[in-house]
């Protein structure tokens, strides 16, 4: 699975690729934060001596497009406090969430995720699984991590800012030119 970190800084990346200026960034950080959140499933496991077969344990129900529903659906009543209509916190924050799921599901180890939870338990993975994944143990956390950071870093963050930024480019290029069409005409 991506780190919570990784998974964090999508909707950073979407935002760099298309949020208007000046940047929403309460959005940001309350997108980011959701689209963390399904790991704390986790912790519950771990600490709660949850069965990995139960739909509560990691990569369960917290994972699913279902809660990632109602998490935007959440964020339609602070979208005052966002400073952003309902529809943008509601659709941005359930995004982020629920590309959380979709992340994992296209990593090659861990569990499969219970994406299409309440409507069925069955866990799943995406056909094409291309983030390389390894466990991190607790007796070499940290070795782990920063093996994971590395891995992420290439196959995820830096080609998903890269693209954020060739968008964010291209945007700017098609606005420039929109004014200047404008303008002359």
């Amino acid at each position: 699975m991506p780190l919570t970190s990784t998974h964090a800084l999508v909707p950073c990346a979407v935002a760099l690729a298309f949020a208007p200026r000046p940047t929403p960034w309460r959005l940001i950080a309350i997108a980011a934060l959701a689209s963390a959140a399904p790991d704390a499933d986790w912790f519950v496991k771990y600490l709660g001596n949850i069965p990995a077969t139960s739909i509560y344990s990691h990569r369960g129900a917290a994972h699913s497009l279902f809660v990632a529903l109602l998490v935007g659906l959440a964020a339609t009543l602070l979208s005052k406090s966002l400073r952003v209509s309902p529809l943008t916190a509601g659709v941005a924050v359930g995004a982020a969430m629920a590309s959380h799921g979709f992340l994992d599901m296209m990593t090659n180890s861990g569990e499969p995720v219970a994406y299409l939870w309440p409507l069925t338990s069955t866990r799943l993975w995406a056909d094409w699984r291309p983030i390389q994944s390894t466990p991190v143990h607790l007796q070499s956390l940290v070795y782990g991590i920063l093996i994971r950071v590395r891995t992420e870093a290439y196959q995820l963050i830096l080609p998903m800012f890269a693209a954020a930024l060739a968008i964010r480019g291209a945007r700017s290029v098609l606005q420039w030119r929109t004014e200047e069409r404008t303008r002359i005409g």
